[in-house]
């Protein structure tokens, strides 16, 4: 049996993913979809939304995160792959999901080859890795947003662990927000918890004022790291700022309602937000000569290239959504980007191309 080589390879699954792949489909393409939810428990923002309804994705309107994510997956298989001839050649199009974590990408004769461990990944067991092979590969990997070391330790009386699923992002309304565009209508004129340093958090205070004029700024123990324009700013708007350390969260059932304070003293808010940063799902681009901003996401071309420190095009390497430098992470914005990547994938494999004019 020959081995597959698909015509373009999608790294994750989410909203840029799957539009990548559906377009790429459209266009008569093999596509592998590479999801890696079942192997690494890793979910794009979108997931954590969870009971809060997504109010603002085309097609799939008034959907929380898990039916949305349910529904992504849906449209994916109502394209499988099929056998057609065209001219005289044997063709085929639509699109293989394979669960799989891509660990490294590499490139051989104008051939990308991905390695993916297939199996749940959990500590000293070795991870199952298959290898696949395609022509062109679009990256929708997306990015894992940084937490807060609250309730971290191990022998803390309860353990982190357990209440980063219970808090962790918009929850019920009453968990932790990561997007203040996306979760700040929920909390008009409420009092919002910001937890963050430097003048990065204050990017969601900028947000926030549309939302409402109460606002507190927590750092968790740290110094606050402002500039003086910024704490200029802050004072003006009488946002106030503390920095004792977070000991524990306090909260009813999957209600987070407050933190228990180092110092002993509880504070109570009706919103929290988390801006720590975040971590890209890009590490199997190690060794990649790419083009990135400072926090690590991809700077692309119009038609979603990935570019080379040289600022040209590399052949065959596509990105799409959240993961791409300078464009908003949001749902909309992330299907956009993804037809678009699907459908320069495409069109860079066709044989013919416009002539050029002198």
């Amino acid at each position: 049996m020959a081995e597959t080589i698909y015509d373009v390879a999608v790294i994750g699954a989410g909203p840029a993913g799957t539009q990548a792949a559906v377009s790429a489909s459209h266009q008569m393409r093999h596509v592998l979809v590479l999801h890696s939810g079942k192997v690494s428990f890793s979910r794009g923002r979108a997931y954590w939304s969870k009971s809060v309804e997504i109010e603002d994705a085309p097609v799939f309107p008034g959907i929380i995160g898990p039916h949305f994510a349910k529904e992504l997956m849906k449209w994916m298989e109502s394209r499988p792959v099929v056998e057609f001839m065209l001219g005289d050649e044997q063709r085929k199009a639509g699109i293989d999901i394979k669960d799989g974590l891509v660990t490294q990408l590499t490139q051989n004769d104008g051939i990308f080859e991905l390695e993916a461990s297939t199996s749940v990944i959990k500590k000293n067991t070795p991870p199952q890795i298959e290898n696949f092979k395609t022509r062109t590969v679009v990256v929708a990997a997306g990015f894992d947003d940084k937490w807060p070391d609250i309730e971290f330790q191990a022998d803390a009386e309860r353990l982190y662990k357990q209440y980063a699923t219970v808090f962790r992002y918009a929850g019920n309304k009453k968990g932790w927000h990561v997007c203040i565009r996306c979760d700040g209508h929920l909390h008009v004129n409420e009092h919002l918890a910001l937890l963050g340093i430097g003048d990065y958090i204050y990017e969601a205070a900028i947000g926030a004022q549309d939302f409402t004029d109460k606002i507190t700024i927590l750092t968790n123990g740290r110094p606050h790291g402002m500039s003086p324009p910024i704490l200029n700013q802050i004072k003006e708007r009488k946002i106030n700022i503390i920095e004792t350390k977070i000991k524990r969260h306090i909260g009813e059932k999957t209600n987070l309602l407050g933190f228990e304070m180092e110092d002993g003293t509880e504070l109570f808010f009706h919103g929290f937000l988390v801006d720590e940063g975040l971590i890209p799902n890009t590490k199997f681009l190690d060794g990649w000569d790419y083009q990135k901003d400072e926090e690590g996401l991809i700077i692309a071309n119009e038609d979603m290239q990935m570019l080379d420190t040289n600022g040209e095009p590399i052949p065959g390497l596509f990105a799409a959504g959240d993961i791409i430098s300078g464009e908003r992470n949001l749902i909309a914005t992330a299907f956009a980007l993804g037809q678009e990547a699907g459908l320069s994938a495409s069109d860079s494999l066709r044989k013919w191309h416009y002539p050029s004019v002198d």
